[in-house]
């Protein structure tokens, strides 16, 4: 074991990746690859993935039917990228299930497995309270994973709109992205677009230097470079 009971393979990092294939889940694979602080990437697929590294290992796992044994030995953060949209998942029950539930069991397996670190992405609109479903979800997922004190090191972001190369065209979003570039000399950073590498290297950074506690990480600090 390292310092603060991190631990590490030689003195380098071991991370665990689940939502690896998403737009940030795929930019931090990459950024996390290529650092050379870290010496080991699990990532949990749901398919086999064309990428490959002598520091990765793959792992397809079911997430319906997800168990703490998914949770790599040795691991000193696991990074959770999960999310869909109410499209892409085909109703409310499904999103919850994916945004809330999937997300909500893996912090508790890394509580269960005592990592240190748990890393999350959730949505700039986040609020338990929010009449709006998709900003209700990501609140309250939030508030379960903030009730886990054993974790030492709880990270939660919340970028504003993404930027990055998607599979799937979203007409709504194309449009959103447009304005919010075109625009984005008079948007506040609170607000402005986000590139999917800022939200990624924000999260490595953090895991690389971890404080004690829980902290939300704002728009305007990730693009900053905090």
């Amino acid at each position: 074991m390292g310092r603060n009971g991190i631990a590490m393979i030689g003195n380098k990092k071991h991370f665990l990746i689940a939502g690896s294939t998403g737009l940030v889940g795929a930019a931090l694979l990459e950024q996390l690859l290529k650092n050379n602080d870290v010496g080991k990437v699990t990532i949990l697929v749901r398919r086999p993935i064309d990428v490959e590294n002598p520091k990765l290992t793959i792992r397809e796992v079911d997430f319906e039917t997800l168990d703490e044994k998914v949770i790599a030995p040795n691991v000193d953060a696991v990074f959770c990228c999960l999310g869909t949209t109410m499209a892409q998942a085909g109703g409310k029950d499904a999103f919850r299930r994916v945004d809330y539930e999937y997300v909500v069991k893996l912090a508790v397996f890394a509580q269960r497995q005592k990592i240190s670190q748990f890393h999350v992405i959730s949505a700039s609109g986040a609020n338990a309270n929010s009449k709006i479903f998709y900003n209700k979800v990501k609140g309250r997922m939030e508030m379960e994973i903030q009730k886990l004190d054993k974790i030492k090191s709880i990270y939660i972001y919340h970028p504003s709109l993404l930027l990055g190369k998607r599979d799937h065209f979203r007409f709504g979003e194309s449009m959103g992205k447009f304005f919010m570039t075109t625009l984005s000399f008079i948007i506040p950073l609170s607000f402005r677009a986000i590139h999917d590498e800022q939200v990624a290297a924000s999260m490595m950074r953090h895991a690389l230097n971890p404080k004690k506690g829980n902290f939300i990480i704002y728009n305007k600090s990730m693009i900053e470079g905090q």
